[in-house]
């Protein structure tokens, strides 16, 4: 099996800034400057976010202290204490009242929430962690609790870019306008991904702790901040947090999952209605990655198991991972291979799904093994730590490249992805950041003519556009490396219907 041996390292304080015909062109860090090689960016929206521009996240308790205290009466500071922080906080206030029959019927019903809560974790761990503890756990973002960019997402279609920032903002940055909208507001907390609708220019589903909220952001509009009576509310209340969104490639379903519940749903966005795919495997479920053609959708809980589901007939083809979970997977721009990585093993797996054959009743028909494709253990390159376990992966459009982001090493692996006679990953390149910078999130452009553009998010606030050009890739036919020893991961095939 192939490992970053085989990579070319840079030299001592080069970094890589774009790939031109297969040639990385590299520079001094000190002194970075893309247009010497390449104008395929130089349109593209600055981005560089700092703290000072971020927007102060509020309690909502700032005003109380402009205002003198007053005497209420109990029964009214315990409604008031029960709309603003919940029947847990109310009963707390109960417990201390001096009359005796009320502090101890609110002390008996707090013992009780206490049992009914020792009795939900040992049905479901993960809801002893708090939203953004969970969140910062299962997320594909690195470092998410203290990354000021938190995801970012390219419009399918114009160079607009999609920024979430740990102000719970997110801004939608474009090249060929000065109209740059912000979507914020109080029922948005603790963002996680959000999602471009495809065939449609104006529709974003941004997923957060409690639920999703579908903007819709006109074009023609000046107003820089629109409100939340611009988008669509998508709330369960066992449904949270929302760790992953996807949008099939007809733009008529959403498809979301939550950490804390294990059902799969299936939105129709405009009339709020959902269907559910259910399943058991975990205690919630952690991704979602609609295939580009439309006809698979994978999905992975917080545990071993993770499906592949016909969305013909939402049966579903079930696997397990040797130990942990799957941390990040992506699909092939022909959406019959899936490459998945673990987070307990260094290795890129790829499996082949065959549209006509994996669905059948005929478990000989489809293969039940998947194959390890790259070592991508860690090790020290002249000096340069690369690898380890992977935390997110993505591949671009057209198919050609993968990006890979790690848990514990600041730099970035890029591959070449071959596919004839078979699935193979070529060594390809590293990218690095500035000094102490650590990459948080990863993408490619989607409409990018000239190739691919691998976008990055720093740890520092930076976006930075890594172009990756080509006239004409070499033909994967010269390439005639054997293909890895196949390892078995177990596999069952299940029925499931919406």
């Amino acid at each position: 099996m192939r490992n970053f041996q085989s990579f070319e390292s840079p030299n001592n304080n080069e970094i890589a800034i774009c790939e031109i015909n297969g040639r990385v062109q590299y520079t001094n860090s000190d002194y970075v400057n893309i247009g010497i090689f390449t104008n395929a960016v130089s349109s593209h929206p600055k981005i560089h976010i700092t703290r000072d521009q971020l927007h102060p996240i509020t309690s909502g308790d700032e005003g109380k202290a402009l205002f003198l205290p007053v005497n209420v009466s109990f029964l009214k500071q315990l409604t008031q204490v029960y709309y603003e922080q919940g029947p847990i906080e109310a009963l707390q206030l109960a417990k201390s009242h001096n009359q005796f029959l009320v502090s101890q019927t609110a002390n008996i019903l707090l013992s009780v929430f206490n049992y009914v809560k020792k009795g939900r974790l040992l049905l479901n761990p993960n809801i002893k962690y708090s939203g953004p503890a969970l969140i910062h756990k299962l997320g594909q973002t690195r470092d998410w609790q203290n990354s000021t960019i938190r995801f970012i997402s390219w419009h399918p279609y114009c160079t607009k870019l999609a920024v979430v920032t740990c102000d719970d903002s997110v801004r939608i940055l474009s090249s060929d306008s000065n109209y740059h909208p912000l979507l914020r507001c109080k029922q948005q907390r603790n963002i996680t991904c959000v999602a471009w609708r495809p065939l449609s220019n104006t529709d974003i589903a941004v997923a957060h702790e409690g639920g999703i909220l579908v903007w819709n952001i006109d074009p023609n509009s000046l107003v820089l901040r629109p409100s939340v009576s611009n988008a669509t509310i998508l709330y369960r209340i066992e449904h949270r947090p929302v760790m992953s969104i996807a949008w099939s490639p007809k733009g008529d379903l959403l498809v979301s999952v939550a950490g804390c519940n294990n059902k799969i749903l299936v939105w129709d966005p405009e009339l709020d209605r959902t269907n559910t795919l259910m399943r058991p495997g975990g205690f919630g479920n952690v991704l979602v990655k609609w295939s580009p053609t439309g006809e698979k959708l994978f999905t992975c809980s917080d545990g071993i198991v993770f499906r592949v589901w016909d969305y013909r007939n939402w049966e579903c083809e079930r696997w397990t991972v040797p130990s942990g979970r799957v941390q990040s997977a992506c699909w092939s721009n022909c959406g019959t291979t899936l490459l998945f990585a673990t987070n307990t093993e260094p290795i890129i797996y790829g499996v082949i799904v065959k549209s006509d054959l994996v669905f059948t009743s005929d478990n000989e028909s489809s293969s039940n093994q998947a194959i390890p494709i790259f070592d991508v253990t860690k090790v020290d390159l002249n000096g340069l730590m690369v690898g380890g376990l992977v935390h997110c992966m993505e591949t671009d459009p057209k198919g050609k490249h993968l990006a890979i982001m790690f848990q514990d090493t600041n730099t970035i692996a890029v591959f070449n992805i071959v596919k004839q006679p078979t699935l193979q990953l070529l060594p390809g390149f590293f990218v690095m950041g500035l000094a102490e910078e650590k990459p948080s999130a990863i993408c490619f452009q989607q409409n990018f003519e000239s190739g691919a553009c691998l976008t990055i998010g720093w740890s520092s606030g930076r976006i930075q556009y890594f172009p990756i050009i080509y006239t004409d890739l070499t033909s994967s036919s010269s390439v005639n490396e054997t293909v890895p020893t196949n390892v078995s991961l177990y596999k069952s095939f299940n029925n499931s219907h919406v």
